[in-house]
């Protein structure tokens, strides 16, 4: 019965990690394309990469370079839902690895 629930925990916390990797890589694609810049899927990628976010924070600073030139209402709310999601992806995160916490304290 523990491993069952140490499974639940593990596979909630992995839920919320790929829920907020893939909004964070589509919020910057659209953010890219809005922008001007080249590449805007790899621009996703750059932004998903690295343990310690050094992946958004090159994005970050390489997008200072350019104004959004054209971004509809459309896209800025597909923007704020997934902000949404991945604001509960987080959430799933820190449940599941509080509760991997308390599971393995018991033990």
């Amino acid at each position: 019965m523990n491993y069952i629930l140490l499974a639940i925990f593990i596979a909630i916390y992995l839920v919320g990690v790929v829920a907020t990797i893939y909004q964070i890589y589509k919020i910057t694609v659209i953010d890219a394309k809005a922008r001007g810049i080249k590449h805007p899927k790899l621009m996703g990628l750059l932004a998903t990469s690295g343990k310690s976010s050094e992946g958004i924070i090159l994005y970050l600073l390489h997008r200072r370079k350019y104004p959004i030139k054209n971004i509809t209402k459309e896209e800025q709310n597909e923007i704020d839902r997934r902000k949404k999601i991945a604001l509960v992806g987080i959430i799933f995160m820190v449940v599941g690895a509080i509760g991997f916490v308390f599971f393995i304290v018991r033990i």
